[in-house]
C-alpha cells in the first residue's frame, strides 16, 4: 500500500499553458505581420522545446514506474491527441477551396497528402518551396511543416529513448548522449545555412530543427517534473523566479527584435532560444515557483489549453481571408475579424473534437453527440461561416485596379528583399 502511495504521479503544470499562450500568440502575430511580432516564428521553437520536455518526462515516468514502456500505446495517444483536429481542419479547408477555387485545391494536393502523413516539411524541401517568399498564393496549410517534425520525432524517440534507458541506466550518460545529438543538429543548421539566401531548407528540416526538441528532452532527464518538491528555501525560490522572469523577458525581446532573415538566428540564435526556453520551463514546472502560478492566470491558461487548435486554424483563416496581393497590409478590422474567427474555430475544435476524442473513445462520443442538443454549436458554426464569407468578400476591395499595379515577383526581387532585410 505504501509503495502505491509513494509512486510518482504525472501532474498538471498550468504554468506551461502560459508559455504555450505566449508562443502561439507570437506565431499568430507573425503571420498577421504585426510590428511587435517580427520574430514570432520563434514561437514554434518554443513549442519544440516544450514538446521534447513533456514527452520525454512522460516516457521516463512510465518506464520508471512500470519498468516497461508500451510504445504502441504511446503512438496511439499521440494520434488521438493530434490527428483528429488536424484532419477536421484539412477537410474544411479542402471543402472551402473546392467551392471557391478548385484549381488551387488541385495545386495543393501534395501539401494535403504530405500533411496527412506528417511528411510535409520534407515535401516542401524537395519542392524547394520557400516559407518566407511565394511566387503565388500562399498555401493555407503551409504551417503544418512543424507538426510533421514533431510527429517524426514522436515516431522515433520512444524507441531510441527506451534503448538509451536500458543501456544507460545512469542519467549522466543518457544526458550526454542526448546533448551530443542536439549538438550535431544545431551544428548542421549553422553549417548548412548560407547567409544572404533563403533559409527555408534549414528552417524546415527535421535534421536542422530537432535540437530544440532534444534540448527539452535533456531537461526532462535532469529535471523530471514528478521528482520536484515545493520544499525549498526562500532564497532558492527567489532564484527560481528571477531566472524564469529574466528568461521570459529574453524570449519576448527575441520575438520583438529579430526577423526571419537575421543570419545570427540560424548560426546560433535558435540554439540560444532553445536553451533560454529550457530554463523557463525548468522554473514553470517547479511546484515552488511563484512565477508558475502567475503564468497560470486564467486568460493565459485558456489560450494555452487551446494553443494547438489556435495554431491549426489561425493560418488558413488568415491566408484564405487575405488578398493574394496586398501591398498595404491588413487593416485593423480585417485583423480583428481574422483573430475572432480563429478563436471561435479553435474553441469549437477544442471542445467538440480534441477533448472528447482524447478523453474518451469514438463510440462513447458518438453516443454523446446523439444525446446532446447541437443547436448552439451549429448556430455558432453558421455564424463563423457567415463571418468568413464577409471577410473573404471584403478582401477583394483591396485588390489592385489593374495588372500593372501588381508587383512582379522574381528570384532577383526575392534576393534583393532578403539582402535589404538583412541590412536592416
Amino acid at each position: 500500500m505504501n509503495g502505491e502511495q509513494n509512486r510518482p504521479m504525472k501532474r498538471y503544470m498550468p504554468g506551461l499553458d502560459g508559455l504555450r499562450a505566449i508562443s502561439v500568440l507570437a506565431v499568430i502575430g507573425y503571420h498577421l505581420d504585426l510590428e511587435w511580432a517580427q520574430g514570432g516564428l520563434l514561437g514554434v521553437g518554443i513549442f519544440f522545446v516544450l514538446s521534447g520536455y513533456l514527452i520525454t518526462d512522460q516516457i521516463i515516468l512510465e518506464y520508471r514506474t512500470k519498468n516497461k514502456l508500451s510504445i504502441l500505446h504511446f503512438w496511439m495517444r499521440r494520434i488521438r491527441r493530434l490527428l483528429p483536429a488536424m484532419v477536421c481542419m484539412l477537410l474544411l479547408v479542402a471543402l472551402w477551396l473546392m467551392t471557391t477555387d478548385f484549381s488551387r485545391l488541385q495545386a495543393l494536393e501534395g501539401d494535403f497528402l504530405s500533411s496527412l502523413f506528417y511528411m510535409n516539411n520534407w515535401y516542401l524541401i524537395f519542392q524547394e518551396a520557400s516559407y518566407f517568399e511565394s511566387f503565388g498564393p500562399a498555401s493555407p496549410i503551409g504551417h503544418l511543416w512543424s507538426l510533421s517534425i514533431e510527429e517524426q520525432f514522436y515516431l522515433v524517440w520512444p524507441v531510441v529513448l527506451l534503448i538509451g534507458l536500458k543501456l544507460m541506466p545512469r542519467r549522466g550518460k543518457l544526458l550526454l548522449s542526448i546533448l551530443l545529438l542536439a549538438s550535431i543538429s544545431a551544428i548542421a543548421m549553422a553549417v548548412m545555412y548560407e547567409p544572404g539566401t533563403d533559409p527555408s531548407r534549414v528552417y524546415y528540416g527535421t535534421d536542422t530543427r530537432v535540437f530544440a526538441i532534444l534540448i527539452g528532452a535533456a531537461l526532462a532527464v535532469v529535471w523530471p517534473s514528478w521528482k520536484l518538491s515545493d520544499r525549498i528555501s526562500p532564497s532558492a525560490r527567489a532564484v527560481l523566479d528571477i531566472t524564469g522572469g529574466l528568461g521570459i523577458l529574453l524570449l519576448l525581446i527575441l520575438i520583438g527584435r529579430s526577423n526571419e532573415y537575421d543570419d545570427w538566428l540560424y548560426q546560433f540564435g535558435f540554439l540560444y532560444l532553445s536553451v533560454v526556453t529550457a530554463a523557463v520551463i525548468a522554473v514553470l514546472v517547479h511546484p515552488a515557483s511563484r512565477l508558475g502560478k502567475i503564468m497560470a492566470c486564467q486568460p493565459l491558461t485558456w489560450i494555452g489549453k487551446r494553443s494547438y487548435s489556435l495554431y491549426l486554424w489561425h493560418y488558413p483563416v488568415i491566408v484564405l481571408s487575405s488578398p493574394t496581393v496586398n501591398t498595404e497590409g491588413a487593416g485593423f478590422t480585417q485583423i480583428l475579424l481574422q483573430v475572432t474567427l480563429s478563436v471561435i474555430l479553435s474553441a469549437y475544435s477544442y471542445k467538440y473534437v480534441e477533448e472528447p476524442i482524447r478523453r474518451g473513445n469514438f463510440r462513447s462520443q458518438l453516443h454523446l453527440v446523439r444525446k446532446r442538443n447541437l443547436g448552439k454549436p451549429l448556430s455558432g458554426l453558421a455564424l463563423v461561416f457567415l463571418l468568413f464569407i464577409f471577410v473573404s468578400w471584403s478582401k477583394n476591395t483591396t485588390k489592385p485596379e489593374s495588372d500593372s499595379d501588381m508587383p512582379v515577383i522574381t528570384p532577383e526581387t526575392i534576393q534583393s528583399d532578403i539582402l535589404q532585410r538583412t541590412n536592416n
